[in-house]
């Protein structure tokens, strides 16, 4: 009796009882890192939005004057009031400098107590921001120099129309605000129909009038022979009142208080500005005065 091999279902092959395990397709990897990596950057965009709505709205108490204030006047608190400003429009005051180093310039309304009792660097007029290169501890000597009188800007000759110099020296004194238009040509081309159907085209000169500055400050007045009439009334101001009509009197002295040239306080960016406009063809400055507020 022969004894028949036993045979498996399996055609002979051993069943090892293990499944083997399906590893995912490096397609499907790429899309799983593709929908994380668009993820991120959705999260990341939501969160700038969301930051720079909240700046939008979002308020900061600083410091602003209630009233006109003379330079060397000291503060007090009355002069002082509080003002909601914009987060976006506070940071935009600050500066940044060379080392990246970020320095805020605006007061805030929780610091007001740090100037009360501290001069004005320069005159300020009500409703203006208070930053601290405003202010000093104790009075300046300005005697010798304007430049002191205005920190952060650079003393700059206007050359403006001698008109308008003559028009405001009564009115003018260092420490106003003025407003400079510029009036200059301008080159434009010009196309026309030339009744066939096409256009022809020429230059014609403009006169053209463009608001320069916007309140900036009057640094000094210079006589004719160049002497500051600012250290004149220095002078004129430390005298008694019988010196005082002496000079009133006097033809040279009056003469000595005639502007020639205006010298204005202008930052970096403004004194750019201006030579911008000085390049233009045939331009003149001309100056007008803000009706000053009691």
């Amino acid at each position: 009796m022969k004894i028949g091999k036993k045979h498996n279902a399996n055609n002979g092959n051993i069943d090892s009882g293990v499944v083997a395990s399906k590893k995912p397709g490096r397609n499907q990897s790429k899309k799983s890192v593709l929908m994380i990596a668009v993820i991120v950057v959705t999260a990341l965009l939501i969160t700038w939005v969301y930051t720079m709505g909240r700046k939008a709205t979002d308020t900061v108490t600083v410091v602003m004057t209630s009233q006109s204030i003379y330079k060397n006047q000291q503060i007090t608190e009355s002069m002082l009031q509080p003002y909601d400003m914009v987060q976006a429009e506070f940071e935009k005051y600050a500066t940044v400098s060379e080392s990246g180093a970020v320095t805020r310039r605006i007061l805030l309304w929780d610091e007001a107590s740090m100037i009360i009792g501290s001069y004005a660097a320069y005159p300020l007029q009500a409703n203006t921001l208070a930053e601290y290169r405003s202010f000093y501890k104790s009075k300046i000597d300005n005697s010798d120099s304007v430049l002191y009188s205005f920190p952060g800007k650079e003393i700059v000759s206007l050359d403006i129309a001698t008109d308008d110099l003559q028009t405001f020296k009564t009115f003018l004194e260092p420490g106003d605000r003025i407003t400079i238009t510029a009036v200059y040509t301008d080159e434009e081309t010009v196309r026309t129909a030339d009744g066939m159907g096409g256009t022809t085209t020429e230059k014609v000169e403009t006169y053209k009038s463009e608001k320069v500055f916007q309140d900036i400050f009057v640094a000094d007045l210079l006589n004719t022979n160049g002497d500051s009439i600012l250290d004149i009334y220095e002078d004129y101001n430390g005298r008694s009142v019988a010196q005082q009509a002496a000079l009133d009197a006097s033809t040279s002295f009056q003469d000595s208080v005639e502007p020639k040239s205006l010298l204005v306080a202008l930052t970096p960016e403004e004194k750019d500005l201006y030579y911008y406009y000085l390049s233009k063809q045939d331009v003149t400055f001309r100056m007008s005065l803000p009706q000053r507020v009691e």
